[in-house]
């Protein structure tokens, strides 16, 4: 399609209004040069009399008879040459919906296959693009599910095709984007998946225009100024290669030219090449030479690169090796022929149907030779997939479907309307619960019961592809219940129950962590939680406070944490008095009441060396021999591996941190900054930091204060300083 065939089919029929009759004779004057059945004139007319009975009183947006639309939209399908059964359908496409026809006089006046065409377009018609991109696949998907004839696929995008053309008649300016977006969104799509090439341009490009028109008006203008004039560039240019392939004795072939379309174009611009200017695009041009044979194909690569300088990257052998989608063809971009690189591309006419037109391809071009390997295959490919889509409607079958599609997931999925014609979409095996879960929280809180095509089901009921499900739900009643999780099959819905179930249990627990907290005021005689005096639930947010509450369950200090930290003073005096009583019992027995890494539960010795006596702050040493406790200045810590080493107090003194000085030797060229930078990652508070010569003068001595809550920490810092080990080693390390 050139630019000026684009222009054309954008800007619709704006100066005179046809005669609907003129273009069914264009229709059947096109089907009779490929349907040999004697009846295809007479079927068409009879058909177009129908349909234009149906819509008599009906007008188009564009003030034109409405029976207009189902006959340009016909017009556009016979590019694929489809079969008769095709072209009454698209005639007949919206009369069942929009006008007073029902499927009982649908099939008296013709027969079974028009219907079932018929209503399947309807479905078809109910899938709508709601401006949410996670339903797209589920679109995507649901769109060729539906096609139990994929003839039904063909008239939809002739369809969409005639309205996008006509679209600048609609009033509101929203709908029209809205309508772009939505053909954007799915029918590029649909086409793009079935190489239908020549539709895929039509509707990008009318999707383009209304959606992004100043870079349209931009991108055209330019075309129409450079490349509009055919003689001046593409047909100059046909015959100077159609001459070169002459010369060198090559017969049966046929050289065409096309300009990349604007939104191609204008793809280019904003993902390739990242310009707003087209003139930085060079690729605009590219041309085609249709051969008689696979032959001639490689002696035509042959006679183009003994002409022209090809560029070496860009050669590409399609037909060795095709795409997955059995497109063959052969690629070459080459200098020269113009200031910029040209591709061309060489390929035979069976190549190029498929090229064009893939799953279309049998219907378009069935006078191609039968024997034609290529052309074997798309009729094999056609009627494979029309069983295995019909297999997917009737039964569980979809395994080769998925295959043959190369949809993931078209096996393992159904797809179930909600009464305002939404498609959910579920995984295999899904209950009206799960169908629940995927439409809202509020429906499946409150399930009541489902109606599955307007019969009440169990709970437990698997719904069918293409089932409407509705589900009742109680006005002020929860329903959701642990008991509802065996019922459940899909993941998601399960783990949306659980949590549900397990924020009711978090109430509960918080609950009772502020039960022990409220016991421990009552202690101190301080304001219960969330009183009128409590100063803790000032203190914090909501939150945060729900997570400490629910960390104390586990870790018992948090509640001495949060009533010291909201009440300092009264903490401190009472702390003292209790001190003091605790103090005369461990004076008569020093082993009572030390917690260990928070275990208070633990088997310990005392150290019978140095005496950890309160007040002294004490540690923990773990051995062959199990736990014994220590004063912090005891000297067998000194040997004792950091590793080996627990956190200590007793019962009624806080956790405490540790204060511990290591002293390094280093050589005199250390970089002292990084090093320090190594304790920082760690996150590591710094008390006090030293630096001295030694007394040669020849290495440094680095002393370093540090905390810690845990005396294992000091092996995370044995293995930063180990970075260093050829330039630094520890001599000293002492707790304080």
């Amino acid at each position: 399609m050139d630019i000026i065939q684009l222009n054309e089919f954008l800007n619709y029929k704006k100066n005179f209004n046809p005669d609907p009759q003129d273009i069914v004779d264009i229709i059947i004057w096109k089907a009779k040069k490929y349907l040999k059945a004697d009846n295809v004139a007479s079927e068409i007319q009879r058909t177009y009399e129908f349909a234009k009975k149906a819509h008599e009183w009906q007008l188009r947006l564009s003030g034109e008879p409405y029976i207009i639309h189902p006959v340009e939209a016909t017009l556009i399908l016979m590019e694929l040459k489809p079969d008769l059964a095709s072209i009454q359908t698209c005639l007949l496409h919206d009369v069942m919906e929009d006008c007073d026809v029902t499927a009982e006089q649908m099939e008296k006046e013709f027969w079974p296959e028009i219907l079932s065409l018929c209503e399947w377009l309807i479905k078809v018609s109910k899938v709508r693009y709601k401006w949410e991109d996670r339903q797209l696949e589920t679109i995507k998907k649901t769109f060729l599910a539906m096609a139990k004839d994929l003839r039904v696929i063909f008239v939809k995008l002739a369809d969409r095709m005639h309205n996008m053309q006509t679209l600048s008649f609609h009033p509101e300016m929203e709908k029209r984007v809205k309508i772009a977006n939505e053909t954007m969104k799915i029918y590029v799509q649909i086409a793009k998946r079935l190489w239908l090439y020549h539709f895929q341009v039509k509707l990008e490009n009318a999707c383009f225009y209304v959606l992004h028109p100043e870079e349209f008006e931009k991108i055209n203008n330019y075309l129409v100024k450079w490349f509009a004039s055919t003689d001046k560039y593409i047909k100059r240019w046909i015959n100077c290669i159609t001459s070169m392939l002459q010369k060198e004795w090559l017969e049966n072939f046929s050289v065409s030219g096309r300009i990349k379309s604007p939104y191609r174009i204008w793809e280019k611009m904003k993902y390739k090449y990242q310009t707003n200017e087209i003139s930085n695009i060079f690729d605009l041009l590219a041309f085609r030479v249709i051969t008689w044979s696979i032959e001639d194909c490689y002696t035509t690569l042959g006679i183009i690169h003994k002409y022209y300088t090809p560029l070496i990257k860009k050669i590409k052998d399609y037909i060795a090796v095709p795409k997955f989608n059995w497109y063959k063809s052969i690629h070459t971009t080459i200098l020269w022929m113009f200031k910029f690189p040209v591709e061309i591309q060489i390929r035979t006419k069976e190549m190029d149907a498929v090229a064009e037109y893939w799953v279309a391809a049998h219907y378009a071009y069935s006078d191609l030779d039968s024997s034609n390997q290529v052309n074997k295959k798309q009729a094999e490919w056609i009627r494979k997939l029309q069983e295995l889509v019909n297999a997917y409607t009737e039964s569980e079958s979809k395994d080769q479907f998925k295959d043959e599609l190369n949809i993931e997931l078209l096996n393992k999925e159904s797809f179930v309307y909600t009464p305002k014609w939404d498609i959910i979409e579920l995984p295999k095996w899904s209950t009206v619960l799960d169908f629940a879960f995927y439409v809202h929280t509020d429906i499946w809180l409150r399930f009541k019961n489902a109606i599955v095509n307007w019969e009440i089901v169990p709970i437990t009921h698997i719904p069918n592809t293409w089932d409407i499900v509705q589900i009742n739900t109680f006005k002020y009643r929860y329903t959701a219940n642990k008991y509802r999780i065996s019922i459940l099959k899909t993941p998601s819905a399960k783990n949306k129950l659980q949590k549900y179930l397990k924020a009711e249990n978090l109430d509960q627990l918080i609950e009772k962590s502020s039960k022990i907290l409220n016991d421990k005021l009552r202690e101190f005689w301080l304001p219960f939680l969330n009183s009128k005096d409590d100063a803790i639930w000032n203190m914090y947010e909501k939150k945060d406070l729900q997570k400490k509450l629910l960390d104390a369950l586990e870790m018992k200090w948090i509640y001495s944490e949060l009533i010291k930290s909201a009440y300092p003073e009264k903490y401190k005096e009472i702390k003292s008095q209790t001190t003091k009583q605790k103090i005369a019992e461990v004076i008569w027995d020093s082993k009572k009441g030390i917690i260990i890494d928070d275990d208070k539960l633990l088997n310990y010795v005392l150290c019978p060396e140095c005496d950890p006596i309160y007040p002294h702050k004490i540690i923990a040493k773990t051995g062959r021999t199990g736990i014994k406790i220590h004063n912090i200045k005891c000297k067998a810590l000194k040997t004792v591996h950091p590793e080996n080493l627990l956190e200590a107090h007793r019962e009624w003194e806080d956790k405490q941190n540790y204060s511990v000085i290591t002293t390094m030797l280093a050589d005199h060229d250390v970089n002292i900054l990084k090093f320090l930078d190594a304790f920082m990652k760690l996150n590591i508070e710094i008390k006090s930091f030293s630096i001295k010569s030694d007394s040669s003068n020849t290495k440094k001595i680095i002393k370093i204060a540090r905390w810690i809550n845990n005396p294992s920490q000091s092996t995370m810092i044995r293995n930063e300083i180990k970075r260093f080990w050829n330039s630094i080693k520890v001599i000293n390390r002492e707790f304080e």
